[in-house]
């Protein structure tokens, strides 16, 4: 349940902050992916809007990493950012923290929060039509296009799971040794910590379509030996991906 008090002493910030999370739940109630949190309804009870969810046990993929001090193998060819592009949504956030971990070690993808569906209607062509320039995210994760108001476009998502995939391989995301506003500056200047999917040029940037076709991504890889291997290690949880 995520829930949000409303402030009573100001209707209308009260009333901006509802209208926020009904576009929230707007988007959620149109995203029907197995590798997507699950919505199940609201409520609005003593100025406490509450939005209910799949309730997803096994811990977000940054906390694992934090408890167990492990390299986080994990399948990445699934085509959930795929799918949110195909359906002109960015998730703006992308990163471990909102990345969860079922018990059966489907992966779901939670917290749209910074959520936004573009206007734009061709998903072959992600910075055409609508650009965005307001900074979401969190800054280690966040894209150079992102940090200087350029003006971005599905590909922002793009770099944030390239954090992701670096966050799953060393237990921390790109510059993580900085402080965030030194990483920032970083980010924008140098394009040095990127994956195979980073590039600080957001037009050569590859989509998620041409992702899943990459060489880096094993077809039909699962890890689940690997995790049975590791399940003397954690809290006796059967964990695989």
């Amino acid at each position: 349940v995520k829930q949000v008090c409303l402030d009573s002493s100001d209707p209308d910030a009260a009333k901006k902050e509802y209208n926020r999370l009904q576009g929230e739940v707007d988007l959620l109630k149109t995203l029907r992916h197995s590798n997507i949190v699950g919505f199940l309804g609201t409520s609005l009870y003593q100025h406490v809007v509450s939005i209910f969810m799949e309730y997803i046990p096994g811990g977000s993929i940054a906390s694992i990493l934090h408890r167990l001090k492990l390299f986080l193998e994990c399948q990445i060819n699934k085509d959930w950012v795929a799918f949110l592009h195909q359906n002109r949504v960015i998730h703006r956030d992308l990163k471990g923290n909102n990345v969860m971990l079922m018990p059966t070690g489907v992966i779901k993808l939670i917290d749209f929060g910074c959520a936004r569906r573009l206007s734009c209607l061709n998903p072959t062509a992600p910075n055409s039509g609508e650009l965005l320039k307001s900074i979401h995210g969190t800054p280690y994760w966040m894209a150079p296009e992102v940090i200087n108001e350029s003006g971005y476009g599905r590909k922002s998502d793009i770099w944030s799971v390239g954090c992701t995939v670096f966050e799953m391989a060393t237990g921390k995301p790109p510059l993580a040794h900085m402080d965030k506003m030194a990483a920032l500056r970083l980010t924008v200047i140098s394009a040095t910590y990127c994956l195979f999917l980073i590039s600080s040029d957001q037009s050569v940037r590859p989509s998620a379509d041409q992702l899943l076709k990459h060489s880096f991504i094993p077809k039909g890889h699962t890890s689940i030996k690997y995790w049975e291997a590791q399940k003397k290690k954690c809290c006796g949880t059967k964990v695989s991906v």
